[in-house]
């Protein structure tokens, strides 16, 4: 008897020859003979698909859910994968023809939603992702958790937000109000690059990611300026602050920290920073480069600051699919100046107006801050001016800085939820 794994290995040799049936008949037939072979059910949903057989997703998706269980997370899975193939005239033309009442819908929705994103159909995309919202706050079973990999989904389209919602953002001071109050520790002083480096991370992260951060600008930004804001730092904390500047003598660092918060988790520290940052900006009257904690930079960033001082706000532009991810919070250029301080502002009540989300549903509220806010500069005349730092340089931010500690830093994030 043909095992699975062979006829897996048939289907897509079919697959890559552009037999889309007869791939999809040895997918079908590794299904039937091995249901848990999850290679074969993706691989049917794209062979499907690349037949034009759209209505059969479903039909497959409702086959998993009766062998399975889990219909809906499957249809979700196969509709990113067209995406990942590029086929998102695929995805628009499913979401098209699946009426709301399917249990699918929201998938279809959110998926759609992103094709058109990536083909540059905002309008389109931002209808959709308000229709999704609407659709999940009325469906209380969706498997929303942290374990589901539709959280991820779930997430982005509820935290991203039109032009409407930025345009009525209120002051955020009641929930300011509730935060603790950022204590400055000693007197702040300004280096010689016209440009100012700031995070924000709770005391343990600090711990692990500040002494990299440091050493790499030392030795690629001599006389640059460093802000952190550490919150719930301690005495071992401060002292790792000393330490870090008496051994930088030629850079300028300056510290903040609060006590802490109400808002404690991963998101809340992430977002810190854009609390922050309209603070800064008035206090060192200098472009503010907002960065990620987790660092290290491979080459000085005076290029980079240069080729955004056209814009008020600039940043780098993700090309894969997802309404927070599409703009990356790892690094940030801030212009001093009106336009510069209303970017930040709108970003920081943004932030504020979601504060309350809780863990797991509040991971990447940063981005969708800045994701909303740029939507709204983009639909709104006289809005500050966005740059985009993949154009303006033409790279993205690898040359200039990598990140660091891989699954390290996402278990300090998990810890900081409290998970």
């Amino acid at each position: 008897m043909t095992q699975p794994t062979s006829l897996v290995e048939q289907a897509v040799a079919h697959l890559n020859g552009q037999r889309f049936a007869e791939a999809a008949a040895a997918f079908l037939a590794a299904v039937n003979a091995m249901p848990a072979d999850d290679e074969a059910w993706r691989g049917l949903a794209l062979a499907l698909a690349l037949q034009g057989r759209l209505g059969d997703i479903i039909g497959l998706a409702d086959y998993r859910g009766r062998r399975r269980g889990d219909g809906f997370l499957f249809c979700h899975e196969a509709l990113g994968l067209l995406l990942t193939y590029k086929l998102r005239g695929h995805v628009k033309a499913l979401d098209a023809a699946l009426p709301d009442a399917s249990v699918y819908k929201p998938s279809t929705l959110y998926q759609a939603a992103c094709a058109h994103l990536l083909d540059g159909a905002e309008d389109a995309a931002f209808e959709r992702l308000g229709r999704f919202k609407a659709m999940v706050a009325a469906c209380p079973d969706l498997p929303i958790g942290a374990d589901s990999h539709f959280n991820i989904a779930y997430r982005q389209g509820t935290l991203i937000e039109d032009a409407q919602f930025v345009d009525g953002l209120g002051d955020g001071d009641a929930v300011a109000r509730r935060l603790p109050p950022r204590v400055d520790e000693g007197t702040p002083g300004s280096g010689e690059r016209p440009y100012v480096l700031a995070v924000a991370c709770d005391g343990r992260y600090f711990e692990r990611f500040a002494p990299g951060f440091v050493a790499s600008a030392a030795r690629t930004m001599p006389g640059a300026t460093l802000h952190f804001h550490v919150m719930e730092a301690d005495e071992a904390s401060r002292e790792l602050f000393r330490r870090l500047a008496a051994d930088a003598p030629d850079l300028v660092l300056n510290l903040s920290t609060e006590a802490a918060s109400p808002f404690k988790s991963g998101a809340y520290y992430a977002s810190a920073r854009f609390l922050i940052g309209p603070e800064l900006l008035r206090r060192y009257d200098r472009p503010l480069v907002l960065l990620d904690a987790d660092v290290e930079f491979e080459q000085a960033l005076d290029p980079l600051v240069a080729a955004a001082a056209g814009a008020d706000f600039a940043c780098f532009r993700h090309e894969g699919a997802g309404p927070c991810s599409r703009y990356p919070a790892v690094l940030s250029v801030t212009r001093p100046g009106e336009g510069g301080r209303d970017f930040l502002e709108r970003v920081r009540r943004f932030v504020l107006a979601k504060l309350d989300i809780e863990w797991p549903f509040n991971w990447m509220l940063d981005q969708a801050a800045m994701g909303s806010v740029i939507r709204w500069a983009h639909k709104t005349p006289a809005a500050p001016d966005v740059g985009v730092l993949n154009d303006l340089v033409g790279t993205h931010y690898q040359p200039w800085l990598r990140s660091v500690g891989g699954e390290e830093k996402a278990a300090l994030i998990r810890a900081a939820s409290g998970r």
